[in-house]
């Protein structure tokens, strides 16, 4: 039997429902039994999963599914209602919360399901709340819905960030996170709020007919205040410094969580504003974004390379890939935004796997310097090899899917025109690869640690849980099958993702009128094209040389030195350095 459009439509507030109530049940399950909470975890979000995987042909095929919570359905263009609108970039980012997620639960129900049963019971809690919340914010039609989505993110991301108390590091962190999303959701509301005292309106739809004139100074300071709350989200410079610390503080599955998928909240909030929202409003966003991620792309990757902190060195390197990510929106052009959708969801699947495995390293050695490890390779087989699956991936190096979306997003800047963004990503990119090689060599590779204050950890040989082993092989392989198959993947779910974001026109006519289509891209992907190839083996053989080099130096270059100095650790001094760039913002968009 085939549903109706308006049936589907019905059914996408069962993705957030469902986990949401696993997340109730969550601590009632663990009080019985934890058996009981950890399938009541995996039926929660698999349940979150199915109900996607259900609409998903009708969404992918060009159809927008919008549900008006209590059928309060637009009125003479008006909508007063909340609506849930799928569109394929909104269904893709909820397919890849659900599906990574359900991943993430299985590899974090192995790791800590040791836990007492109270503490079990918070922890699946805490973590189906954020996904759901996530779910939610991919789905929503409505602004004001959308920063309550992010509010529950928030909240959920407080509790994880600081779940072991007992460490003071996690506690300074969960401080650190709570002063910048918190100022973060205070911009995303007032910046709603500026736009519904001027429209009357917080459907995206509405509010995108609305804005369709010359813009004010209201609309670029409304626009700077979102950008601001959603690029702090996002991890995006110069609003990411909280980014490190929380992310390097909570347990391995929580990390993967935060950088993968908790992150992306941020973009899709940025994508909706800059294609769907105000594309007719005559304002800079455009370029504003494309400083904001050049400059995040190469600041994220040079500190990543500086650190010492394995985390760290990730977490510094989800900042460089918001960027990227940044730079593909951007563009503006089929091309570029395509890249941006297929980066956005690779990203999602080899930081996950990047951060599980960092998160197992740290769990069996006990140790986070980088030079405290070394001969990991000996010790922990299938963890190197997922590592360096997830490295080789983020770093572009086919047949590894990184490769693929970083292409299209070179593409998207060349075809453009745009040679100097282009220069900077480059640079971005070399950065990238000698950071993730250096922190292979010095945990993985090289034969002993190097020895000084810190005791060199010496663990026994790997023997990974069945739900462990299912989490690393599940992301592994999904990050060379989405660099094998491009073709097939961008026909059937980057194209149409986004075509929805750059037919903002058609999206606000389906959200208003209660379902519509939106036509694919259409985009040419030459995997065995020369220039990227050769870029790629270029960059490969430069960041080689240079971590050779950079190991042997005895001190920082002195670029690095001075952006380390001024991540001080002080919430005081990351609070003014959103302030100042809100101030930026503003300014750009109003005089740009």
């Amino acid at each position: 039997m085939t549903l109706s459009t308006a049936a589907l439509g019905s059914l996408l507030p069962l993705a957030v429902a469902i986990p949401v109530c696993g997340a109730v049940a969550a601590p009632l399950l663990a009080r019985w039994s934890r058996h009981a909470a950890l399938i009541g975890c995996l039926l929660g979000m698999g349940g979150a999963l199915t109900v996607l995987v259900i609409v998903a042909p009708r969404v992918f095929g060009g159809t927008v599914l919008v549900h008006y919570m209590g059928g309060w359905k637009p009125v003479g263009g008006a909508a007063l209602g909340i609506a849930f609108a799928a569109d394929p970039f909104g269904l893709l980012c909820a397919l890849a919360i659900a599906g990574i997620g359900l991943l993430l639960l299985t590899y974090t129900l192995s790791e800590l399901g040791g836990l007492g049963k109270r503490e079990l019971g918070g922890f699946a809690c805490l973590f189906q709340l954020l996904l759901s919340a996530l779910i939610g914010a991919a789905l929503t039609g409505d602004l004001f819905n959308l920063f309550v989505w992010f509010q529950v993110a928030a909240l959920a991301s407080y509790g994880l960030t600081g779940f072991f108390l007992e460490r003071p590091i996690a506690l300074e962190a969960a401080f650190k996170i709570l002063v910048l999303t918190t100022m973060a959701g205070f911009t995303v509301f007032l910046g709603a709020g500026l736009l519904y005292a001027k429209t009357g309106a917080l459907n995206l739809g509405q509010l995108h007919i609305a804005l369709a004139v010359p813009a004010g100074v209201l609309d670029a300071v409304a626009l700077g205040l979102l950008i601001a709350g959603f690029a702090t989200k996002a991890g995006l410079a110069p609003f990411h410094a909280w980014l490190a610390d929380a992310h390097t503080a909570a347990p391995g599955p929580v990390s993967a969580l935060f950088s993968g998928l908790m992150v992306n909240l941020g973009l899709i909030g940025i994508a909706r504003l800059a294609l769907q929202v105000f594309p007719g409003s005559g304002l800079p966003i455009l370029g504003a974004l494309m400083v904001v991620g050049l400059v995040s792309a190469v600041l994220g990757a040079a500190l990543a390379l500086a650190q010492d902190d394995f985390k760290r060195v990730l977490a510094y390197d989800t900042v460089s890939q918001m960027g990227v990510i940044t730079v593909g929106f951007a563009t503006g052009n089929a091309t570029g935004v395509t890249g941006a959708v297929y980066h956005l969801v690779n990203h999602a699947l080899f930081k996950a796997l990047l951060f599980l495995c960092a998160g197992a390293v740290v769990h069996r050695t006990g140790q986070t310097s980088l030079r405290a490890l070394g001969g990991l390779a000996r010790r922990m087989p299938a963890v190197t090899v997922a590592f360096t699956v997830g490295a080789a991936s983020i770093a572009g190096l086919p047949p590894f899917n990184g490769f693929v979306s970083l292409s299209l997003i070179h593409q998207g800047l060349t075809g453009s025109h745009q040679y100097v963004p282009y220069a900077v990503m480059l640079l971005a990119q070399l950065l990238t690869v000698a950071a993730l090689g250096r922190a292979a060599w010095l945990a993985f590779f090289r034969s002993e640690p190097e020895l000084t204050d810190i005791e060199a950890p010496h663990p026994a040989h790997e023997s990974l849980a069945p739900g462990m082993a299912a989490g690393l092989i599940g992301l592994g392989g999904c990050c060379l099958a989405f660099g094998v198959f491009p073709q097939q993947l961008l026909r059937l779910l980057m194209e149409p993702a986004a075509g929805g974001l750059l037919e903002a026109g058609r999206y606000a006519a389906a959200e208003l009128h209660v379902g519509g289509t939106v036509l694919p891209t259409h985009v040419a992907f030459d995997y065995v094209g020369w220039v990227e190839l050769v870029v790629t083996v270029v960059t490969v053989a430069v960041a080689a040389l240079g971590v050779f080099r950079y190991l042997r130096a005895r001190r920082d270059p002195q670029p690095i030195r001075a952006l380390r100095a001024l991540h001080t650790g002080s919430a005081n001094d990351y609070a003014a350095f959103a302030v100042v760039g809100l101030v930026a913002l503003v300014a750009a968009l109003r005089w740009g």
